[in-house]
């Protein structure tokens, strides 16, 4: 409830400091850069958020804030990569429920995601030149873009597994697998190495003969617990999820996620409820 507290009052002043210093455009745009920090201390409080209902009834007024920002600044890398992480959150917040409104959430994160990578030259100029996403990726190896590399690699990613059976979607697993390889090229522990879950999960769909593998699968889920602890909870969810075959390994495997001791993360404990959440929601499925 702190973080949420901390959250608003954050989103209130920055808007009061703009609405104080608008008047043109330029101003504005160097008002917004002035709150560069307030809207990180937003995220790090949002992140820190453990009540699930209270982060989803909050984020959407987050995300109106950065649309707002993004009329004025559009091409703000920050504020695209900030997009970018709310609208993937929120649709894994709300796909088991509502799989149409996740699917447009995620579209508008990797809209937001690619817009930011397109502040890198390589790939814009890789984009314009016809190559896809994945291909483009490969042109950065710049640590100022790995954050929006990764996030739009989560959309996708989180959109690919909602939409399996959509084959204008599902063609998306190889891209994810090759933008999410190349977050691990440039740091390959960034973000408590979120990207591996990415290559897991791809390898572990994907048939051999479409480059699907795994062994390498196994290594990169084995990565992100070891990085962790075994304390990244959507790392095992989706591990049970996508890797394991054998029924009882699968709800075992969920079951310690429901289990496990909140606060084990506290700088990521909205994720961790969004594991537990989908845990339970799999569990039900199958009959607990």
């Amino acid at each position: 409830m702190a973080a949420c507290k901390k959250l608003t009052v954050s989103m209130i002043v920055t808007a009061v400091f703009l609405f104080m210093i608008s008047g043109c455009t330029p101003m504005l745009r160097m008002g917004i850069r002035t709150a560069h920090p307030a809207f990180e201390n937003m995220e790090k409080a949002l992140f820190k958020q453990d009540n699930l209902q209270l982060a989803k009834e909050g984020l959407p007024g987050t995300i109106m804030l950065l649309e707002g920002m993004l009329e004025t600044s559009p091409n703000d890398l920050l504020l695209l990569t900030m997009a970018a992480k709310a609208y993937t959150g929120m649709g894994m917040m709300v796909e088991e429920e509502s799989p149409k409104q996740a699917t447009a959430l995620y579209k508008r994160g990797k809209e937001c995601g690619i817009r930011a990578l397109k502040q890198h030259r390589g790939f814009r100029k890789a984009m314009e030149n016809g190559k896809n996403i994945g291909m483009a990726a490969k042109e950065i190896d710049d640590e100022k873009f790995i954050a929006p590399l990764l996030w739009t690699a989560a959309s996708m990613g989180a959109n690919v597994l909602l939409n399996v059976g959509d084959p204008m979607i599902a063609i998306d697993l190889g891209n994810v697998n090759t933008v999410a390889q190349q977050v691990i090229e440039v740091d390959s522990d960034y973000f408590y190495g979120f990207a591996h879950l990415f290559i897991g999960t791809a390898n572990s769909m994907l048939p051999a003969a479409f480059g699907g593998d795994k062994e390498e699968a196994l290594e990169a889920f084995e990565t992100i617990f070891e990085l962790t602890d075994d304390k990244f909870l959507l790392a095992k969810v989706f591990y049970a999820r996508f890797y394991l075959t054998e029924d009882d390994q699968i709800q075992k495997t969920l079951r310690e996620v429901v289990a496990a001791p909140d606060g084990q993360m506290p700088e990521i404990a909205l994720i961790n409820q969004i594991a537990k959440a989908k845990a339970r929601y799999y569990l039900q499925e199958k009959g607990e």
